[in-house]
């Protein structure tokens, strides 16, 4: 594997641990493993009926109705909503990201019209400050990053243009852009009449994920390299629209899903003709056809012209009138070559061929089995003249058809992989819990029934996502409260069946940005290009320069907090508790700053009794208990420690304290 590097070398084996194992052994599989006909995932999407319940005071909505129903059949109880402050906080920083204002706070408590909640859930879903949050929900899935690895060891280009993307993906979340359009645009959004530079943006999707290279090495090497590009494209599209691990077919049939290696190689010819740019033409093709013959025109000239020189050097020195003439034909050219049309600098795809590529046996291009047509996967196929085998691509590449065929309201994985989503980033875990799984070896869902009734309302809606958060937030099982409940707790100890709304730890987006917005400093300007360091900027965490090469303060700060690696699109984060994060809480120079900021936004108010209240309102959006005003003026008039090695007043540490406190950093 010569002049490969040790990033590559990796890549081209088996995507699929389990495949890997079993790749080598010769245990068969039970049939029905690669039979669709029973597996629940890939059956057509039911609009089932809303259940009965015995307890008919609380369900407010259908969804209300499934979750009851399940819990009465175990024997469960919900309990207790949240008080309005609790839901208000918990809403809010669900849906933009960011702590409610005192001002929201005190109209919602003034509201007694009877639709106050759905005033705060229509308000903050036409925030833009929405977008900005989901997005970055979406750019884990995207596995974004700002920079390409170039195949030599730390050997990595940064694309000061990749943040367009991202800024798509916001302005997409803000404009209701309907779901199945999102997908299109992602994948194809080059190719789509009429659409034009937006549709350049969204291809970065594709266009961002990594692109594997030799340090030169050997022809086989090369194509190997370029397999595992297109590896990354199936596997991202696969995973992230369908929920399927598509990836684990490139070396042999999936060993648990109804995934063929053919299926595989179907998806991977759409990609081997998909060609990476970073420009696009704002005009008309028949004005840029001119400026690019010209140029070609040029560039022959200025061959001609350097190899007569050369030659007069080194072998005829009498060339002096050719020399002549070439040059006046070269500048004649020049003047004569129109100039070159506006360009737009965007990370995007098009189109490069229509070939259809061989099945690379053992997952070896090099190794060149049989001709696949470029094509869907066949078990998502439906039922066409010539049988259900899925008909070819013919349209250049087929990343239009491609598309359009995950796009399709037939498709029955689609729109129950995204409400999932949501389900998932609104309750802490999705109904299904392996959220880009929906395979044999993910989970299998808690609540079938109301899955497949939040699909059928994603698609009956148009697409439309804020019509889906809308149902979920404004339900009882939203506003449940997250008290602890022993006799729940003894038969789900894990909340499977929603008795409770689960309590759960910030991100780090939401966390930093929640921190810069009590203390006064956040930045709420949209869009544009990266900040440098996100640690001394005032700009939202969403704008964090995302580097595939974690050696930069910023990248280990977020990475501390347990931000994902963008090599790979990632369906939901692992959580860590380590103590490196509460030694970044007690002494790290940006909590410091924050306590100080803190301080300086209290410092209008005359006493400590008036500055306890505001900061609670503030970082807590409720206000401070008689024992909770007590022990705070008890420390705040204590004397100072004589070496205390930061110098921070007595308010200060107070502020840090509670900055980092757990009341602030979870969900509840």
């Amino acid at each position: 594997m010569t002049g490969q590097t040790a990033t590559t070398m990796t890549r081209w084996i088996p995507t699929c641990a389990v495949g890997l194992f079993l790749a080598a052994t010769t245990v068969p599989l039970p049939a029905q493993q690669h039979d669709a006909a029973g597996f629940w995932s890939l059956q057509p999407v039911t609009d089932p009926a809303v259940p009965t319940t015995a307890t008919r005071s609380w369900p407010t909505s259908p969804i209300d109705h499934f979750v009851l129903s399940r819990l009465e059949h175990q024997d469960l109880v919900p309990i207790a909503s949240a008080d309005r402050r609790t839901w208000l906080r918990r809403v809010t920083m669900d849906l933009t990201g960011l702590p409610a204002t005192a001002s929201a706070v005190r109209e919602f408590e003034r509201d007694d019209s009877g639709s106050a909640h759905e005033k705060v859930v229509d308000r903050l879903l036409a925030s833009p400050y929405y977008g900005e949050r989901w997005a970055r929900y979406w750019l884990d899935v995207a596995r974004y990053a700002e920079e390409q690895h170039h195949g030599a060891e730390n050997s990595y280009e940064t694309l000061p243009h990749a943040y367009k993307y991202r800024d798509w993906v916001v302005s997409a979340f803000n404009r209701d852009l309907p779901y199945d359009q999102f997908i299109v645009q992602q994948i194809a959004g080059d190719l789509v009449d009429g659409l034009g530079r937006p549709g350049w943006e969204a291809v970065g999707f594709l266009a961002l994920g990594p692109i594997y290279k030799t340090d030169g090495g050997e022809e086989d090497d090369q194509l190997r390299v370029r397999y595992d590009t297109i590896d990354d494209k199936i596997d991202t599209i696969s995973s992230g629209f369908l929920g399927l691990t598509t990836a684990c077919a490139r070396c042999h049939d999936h060993k648990f899903d109804p995934i063929s290696i053919e299926d595989y190689y179907g998806l991977a010819g759409v990609f081997y003709n998909s060609r990476y740019v970073t420009h696009r033409w704002l005009v008309p093709p028949d004005v840029v056809e001119p400026y690019q013959q010209a140029r070609q025109r040029i560039d022959r000239q200025e061959t001609l012209l350097a190899e007569a020189r050369q030659n007069k050097t080194a072998q005829e020195p009498d060339l002096s009138g050719q020399i002549e003439k070439l040059s006046a034909e070269l500048e004649r050219l020049k003047q004569a070559a129109p100039p070159m049309p506006a360009s737009y600098q965007v990370n995007t795809l098009i189109d490069a061929g229509s070939k259809d590529v061989p099945v690379a046996r053992r997952g070896n291009p090099a190794l060149q089995g049989a001709l696949v047509p470029r094509r869907f996967l066949q078990v998502l196929t439906r039922a066409t003249p010539s049988g259900n085998q899925p008909p070819p691509f013919t349209r250049g590449s087929g990343r239009l058809e491609l598309a359009r065929a995950i796009a399709d309201r037939q498709n029955p994985l689609t729109a129950r992989v995204m409400a999932n989503r949501i389900w998932q980033h609104h309750f802490g875990q999705g109904l299904v819990r392996t959220p880009s799984n929906f395979g044999a070896l993910g989970e299998r869902p808690t609540h079938p029934d109301l899955l497949d009734w939040l699909a059928t309302r994603l698609v009956h809606n148009g697409w439309s996502v804020k019509h889906l958060h809308r149902d979920m937030v404004l339900s009882q099982t939203y506003r449940l409260g997250g008290r602890f409940h022993a006799g729940n707790f003894a038969k789900d100890g894990d909340n499977q069946f929603l008795w409770r709304f689960q309590p759960r730890r910030l991100d780090i987006e939401a966390w930093r940005d929640a921190l810069l917005m009590v203390t006064g400093e956040l930045d709420f300007q949209i869009g544009g290009p990266p900040v440098e360091n996100i640690l001394t900027s005032s700009r939202r965490t969403l704008y964090a320069p995302i580097r595939r090469d974690s050696r930069f303060r910023s990248d280990r700060f977020l990475r501390l907090f347990d931000f994902p690696s963008p090599w790979h699109s990632r369906g939901q984060r692992t959580v860590t508790t380590v103590p490196l994060q509460q030694l970044f809480m007690l002494n790290g120079e940006f909590m410091i700053e924050r306590a100080r900021a803190l301080v300086r936004g209290l410092a209008h108010l005359e006493s400590d009794e008036d500055r306890i209240e505001q900061v609670f309102s503030r970082l807590f959006s409720r206000r401070a208990s008689p024992s909770e005003v007590a022990l705070a003026l008890e420390f705040l008039q204590s004397p100072t420690a004589e070496k205390d090695p930061v110098e921070l007043t007595r308010w200060q540490q107070y502020a840090q304290v509670l900055l980092s406190s757990n009341e602030f950093l979870y969900l509840r």
